[in-house]
C-alpha cells in the first residue's frame, strides 16, 4: 500500500505549478473584486451595510439579491417623483434627438414584425420540410423571376444565364434525389442554448 504523504502530495507536483499560479492569481482577483465590491456598497450606502445585510445562512452573493431588491424599490419610487416641465425650452437639437428615436423605434418594430414572420415559418426538426407549403393562393406581384434574373445580371454580366442554369440543374438534381431517397433534413440546433 502507498504512503499515505505520497497520495496526498500528487497535487503539489511540479506538473500541476501552472494551474496553482493560475488559481491563486483567480483568487486574489476574486478577494480584490470582493473588497472593492463591499468598499463601493459602503459608499454608496455608508459603513455597516454589508454585515447587515448578509442573512445568517450566508449565502454566496447575499449582498448582490441584496442590491438587486433595492433597485426594485427604487425604481418603484422614481414613479412617484413629479416634475413640472411648463415653461421648460426645448432646443432644435433635442427635436431632433427626439425624431431621430422615433424614427429608430419604428424601424425596430417593422424590425421585430418581419423577425416575427420568420420566426413563425421555421419549421420544428421534428418535421419534414416536404410536408410544410409555403405557397399561396394569390397572383404573385410581379413575373417570377424578373428579380432574381436582374440581381444575377448585375452580379454576372452577361454569363448570368449560364450560372442561373447551372443552379437550376443543381437545384433539380438535388429535389430530384430528396425525393427519391427520402431523406431526413439535419436539425439545425445552435449548440449554445
Amino acid at each position: 500500500m502507498e504512503d499515505i504523504s505520497t497520495v496526498m502530495s500528487w497535487f503539489s507536483s511540479p506538473v500541476y505549478s501552472r494551474y496553482w499560479q493560475h488559481y491563486h492569481q483567480a483568487m486574489a482577483w476574486h478577494q480584490r473584486h470582493r473588497r472593492a465590491y463591499s468598499k463601493a456598497l459602503e459608499a454608496a450606502h455608508g459603513p455597516g451595510f454589508c454585515q447587515e445585510r448578509r442573512p445568517i445562512n450566508r449565502r454566496r452573493y447575499a449582498d448582490w439579491h441584496a442590491k438587486e431588491m433595492e433597485d426594485n424599490d427604487d425604481s418603484s419610487s422614481d414613479s412617484e417623483i413629479e416634475c413640472d416641465v411648463s415653461n421648460m425650452e426645448i432646443s432644435q437639437e433635442l427635436r431632433q434627438y427626439f425624431a431621430h428615436t422615433e424614427k429608430h423605434r419604428e424601424e425596430l418594430k417593422k424590425q421585430q414584425q418581419i423577425d416575427d414572420e420568420e420566426h413563425n415559418s421555421y419549421v420544428p426538426a421534428d418535421q419534414d420540410l416536404r410536408s410544410v407549403s409555403w405557397r399561396s393562393s394569390s397572383a404573385p406581384c410581379e413575373r417570377p423571376g424578373e428579380r432574381r434574373g436582374a440581381e444575377m445580371k448585375k452580379l454576372y454580366g452577361e454569363d448570368a444565364a449560364k450560372i442561373m442554369a447551372m443552379e437550376t440543374a443543381m437545384q433539380l438534381t438535388f429535389d430530384r434525389n430528396c425525393d427519391i431517397k427520402q431523406t431526413k433534413y439535419w436539425p439545425v440546433i445552435p449548440l449554445k442554448l
